[in-house]
């Protein structure tokens, strides 16, 4: 017999008291008065307790009682085959490629409704979501009125299968309404034979579509201490048409004409400041959310940087990244960068306690203890600089770089050695207490400084000693979900929700703990509305066969055996005169 609540058979447990009890309690015995052995035959024997117990109907009635009320509040049921069952479970696309028919949709989804008890609802996003779980035609139609196109592609075989686990054992309907043009995952034909040959009912409603769009399919970014380079791609499905792009900045705005072929691309190159850009397509069409990208780059961050040494190309270069002090306590700074100076003391105590540096070696340079490497010496002679594990930097040709001589060192056991030139390190860390230690030999004996990549090599390494997200993580496409440490509260385009998994449904603008992420269509197959696909609609299995699973609940009929049984003991103890 199953239990609702099978956790509250613990209460069984409460029998042991009552045995207990009956076991150490004392019984008078009935003696004759006037007798001498009064007091002795009085007294309490508990050598016969068991004995008593047992003869003792209080003590089973009492007994009986503590069992079924433990019983009734675990809940028993039995399932029992009742009437034939009609379950409707909806598969709703609401990609966004669905805009233009998803009325039509919601009328399809509210014909279908009469003559079904229960109705489920299960939306076709990136990641299936279910709206409604076995309500009634009114709750489907409450849910269905509440539902918009979201700005992603949909997984729709994900959601069918979803809905087959719904319909259970009882079986049901499944209804997938769709405009069938793309999708994610697997083909919802091949699925829906899969799953009928597992004995569902399954019937495909095509909402129709198609139409001419053009749209921004996709999206580049690349980083510079200036700020960022943007390319677009922009797709025409439809006729060729000329249109206008409307771009804005932190800098301001300004406007491009382009004129596309039918089914051709235009490529958009822009030199954008920090901050939030958006790129508009001025056009009206069957999508409009693959009619504007957001691009977001965060301003130039407040990393504090302490320089110690003489004057340089470096301390050229970290001031025009950004601000950097020359005379300072390393405690309180983000970055120590040292050219051929020696502070050990303060150093160490610095970057135990989570401080970085980074260590610019000269000729005659002392070797500190707290460097990745062990300097020893000079050596005039050429080669070519090798990445051996670019963690950083994948854009700079190292290779390019001209030594005429460099520092001779050999690094320490637990160091990364980055790049290196005749097996000898050129650039090395490693992780020291809570802090990490850069060494940088790139700069001696070589044309580094001259270079075009010199000032991005120093952006991009204080970029990752420092952590600063790059900007892949920070502009994402649409239907990516995005994992947080905890629950969050989150300003969306679509509104305000608390999550610790960000779905990202809707093109726009994501903040967060002050953080910002920008989410855009960025999908040429869910803008491209004529590739529509043609399936056969189907048709419901019959479910005149099929029963449907009820449960009874026994908890009400063990309640009035236990209410029995306790008028019982009440009836006993009044006949006993105890009460």
């Amino acid at each position: 017999m199953p239990f609702r609540n099978p956790y509250a058979l613990l209460g069984l447990l409460s029998v042991l008291p009552l045995i207990i009890l009956y076991l150490i309690k004392p019984k008078p015995r009935d003696v004759l008065f006037p007798s001498i052995r009064f007091l002795e035959a009085g007294k309490a024997r508990r050598s016969a307790a068991l004995s008593r117990m047992i003869k003792d109907p209080l003590f089973w009635l009492q007994l009986f009682i503590l069992i079924i009320l433990s019983i009734a509040a675990a809940g028993p049921y039995t399932l029992e085959r009742g009437s034939p069952g009609s379950h409707l479970v909806i598969v709703l696309d609401v990609s966004a490629s669905m805009e233009s028919t998803f009325q039509n949709a919601l009328s399809i989804a509210s014909s279908e409704l009469s003559g079904y008890d229960r109705v489920s609802v299960v939306l076709a996003e990136s990641i299936p979501v279910v709206a409604l779980r076995e309500g009634s035609a009114d709750e489907a139609r409450s849910i269905l009125g509440k539902i918009d196109v979201l700005d992603l592609p949909a997984d729709i075989s994900s959601a069918m299968n979803l809905a087959y686990t719904l319909t259970g054992a009882e079986g049901g309907d499944i209804l997938v309404i769709s405009d069938f043009i793309s999708w994610a995952g697997d083909d919802p034909g091949v699925t829906r034979d899969s799953l009928v040959a597992a004995g569902a009912s399954i019937v495909f409603a095509d909402t129709g579509g198609g139409g001419d769009n053009v749209g921004i399919v996709g999206g580049w970014l690349t980083e510079s201490y200036v700020g960022i380079n943007y390319t677009c791609r922009i797709h025409n499905y439809g006729s060729a048409r000329g249109l206008s792009i409307k771009v804005t900045s932190q800098g301001g705005s300004s406007e491009h004409r382009a004129f596309i072929n039918a089914d051709e691309d235009y490529y958009l190159t822009l030199s954008l400041p920090r901050g939030i850009s958006t790129v508009t397509l001025d056009v009206r069409d069957a999508i409009s959310a693959d009619n504007i990208a957001y691009i977001y780059a965060p301003l130039q961050d407040d990393t504090r940087i302490l320089y110690i040494g003489d004057s340089s190309p470096t301390l050229a270069a970290l001031s025009a990244i950004g601000g950097v002090d020359t005379i300072g306590d390393p405690e309180g700074y983000d970055l120590v960068v040292i050219r051929n100076s020696s502070i050990d003391g303060d150093l160490n105590r610095y970057v135990d306690s989570g401080g970085k540096i980074v260590y610019i070696p000269q000729e005659n340079s002392p070797s500190p203890e707290y460097l990745p490497v062990r300097i020893t010496g000079v050596v005039n002679r050429t080669g070519i600089p090798w990445a051996r594990n670019p963690v950083f930097g994948e854009g700079i040709h190292f290779e390019e770089i001209g030594i005429r001589s460099y520092v001779e060192s050999v690094p320490r056991r637990g160091s990364t050695v980055v790049v290196e030139v005749n097996s000898v390190p050129l650039l090395a860390y490693w992780q020291l207490g809570r802090g990490t230690v850069v060494y940088n030999a790139l700069e001696y004996g070589s044309d580094f400084h001259l270079r075009p990549e010199y000032p991005v090599f120093w952006y991009e390494l204080i970029r990752w000693l420092t952590g600063a997200p790059s900007l892949d993580d920070l502009n994402r496409k649409t239907g990516e979900v995005v994992p947080l440490e905890r629950a969050t509260t989150i300003n969306t385009p679509g509104g305000t929700v608390t999550t610790q998994l960000l779905l990202l449904d809707r093109v726009g603008l994501y903040t967060f703990d002050g953080k910002m992420l920008a989410a855009n269509l960025y999908d040429p197959a869910e803008s491209d509305l004529r590739n529509r696909r043609s399936y056969a609609p189907g048709s419901f299995r019959s479910t005149a066969h099929t029963e449907k699973l009820v449960e009874r609940d026994l908890s009400g009929w063990i309640m009035v055996v236990a209410l029995m049984l306790l008028m019982a003991e009440l009836w006993i103890i009044r006949w006993r005169r105890e009460l």
